[in-house]
């Protein structure tokens, strides 16, 4: 059985959702920015499929978009969405169709434009919000539970995790977050993009001035439930991006990064 490999990793840089510099970028554009560039180093009539995770789906097969956009014209296109994991979903249905023997070379990725997505922004009561509420009677999401209650909080809970080993977990992140950026640690694998607001080339995410006194300062994200800790600050924020990784059987002998050997997927009871 052939070993399923990443032979290269591209990304574009992470904007911060609706204020950021990618705010005015589509998914479609993003998309289409990482796969391009992942291509100029392929042969094109060796990519057998293109395949990438879209979190929040805005309409169409983005994937054959960025397929057509790109150039491969002759390659097919699969969108899926597993949310948050939407990317890692279709890394490993890339790498399962490479070990399988069906497929030998395949991009596969994620892209995400919080800023755009009309699932993102919608109109309630007549009036613009930056996300739907699960609970209105008109969302798409109203068979869905909010994350951070069915997910996040019960694993707090449930893990005995205070709302201070939050925050300092929070902070300990941006901190590693900023000094890989200072080091140059991204640079091989971030694609600056042409945007309206100008080449973007850093991200722009990680907060320098972030101190455990302002994020003790933040308010819970669910007041209303008696103890929740999950702040604004010490949850993943919103963001726009994209990212693109070539996966190959290792029988066609392109020089390696990784393999890719087996993965997991697990739902958490909401209850």
């Amino acid at each position: 059985m052939p070993e399923a490999v990443i032979v290269s990793a591209l990304r574009t840089p992470i904007g911060t959702a609706r204020k950021g510099t990618l705010r005015d970028t589509s998914a479609f554009d993003l998309a289409h920015h990482v796969v391009s560039e992942t291509a100029k180093d392929l042969d094109p009539t060796q990519v057998d499929d293109v395949i990438l995770g879209e979190g929040l789906y805005g309409g169409g097969v983005i994937a054959r978009h960025a397929a057509i956009t790109t150039g491969l014209t002759q390659v097919p296109g699969l969108a899926n969405n597993r949310h948050c994991a939407a990317g890692q979903a279709a890394v490993q249905s890339a790498a399962a169709s490479v070990r399988a023997g069906m497929d030998r070379l395949v991009i596969a990725g994620g892209v995400n434009s919080a800023s755009t997505s009309p699932r993102a922004r919608m109109q309630v009561d007549g009036e613009w919000v930056d996300w739907f509420p699960p609970t209105h009677p008109d969302s798409p999401e109203a068979p869905n539970l909010d994350m951070s209650i069915t997910v996040g909080w019960n694993a707090a809970v449930k893990a005995g995790v205070s709302r201070e080993e939050m925050d300092a977990w929070a902070l300990r992140s941006h901190r590693n977050a900023i000094a890989a950026i200072d080091e140059g640690r991204f640079k091989e694998e971030i694609v600056p993009i042409e945007t309206p607001h100008g080449l973007f080339a850093v991200d722009e995410h990680p907060r320098r001035d972030t101190t455990m006194e302002k994020l003790a300062a933040l308010k819970p994200l669910h007041p209303e439930i008696e103890g929740f800790s999950i702040t604004a600050g010490n949850a993943c924020g919103a963001n726009d991006g994209a990212a693109a990784l070539t996966i190959a059987s290792d029988e066609l002998g392109l020089p390696a990064l990784a393999t890719v050997r087996s993965w997991a997927s697990v739902g958490v009871d909401p209850a």
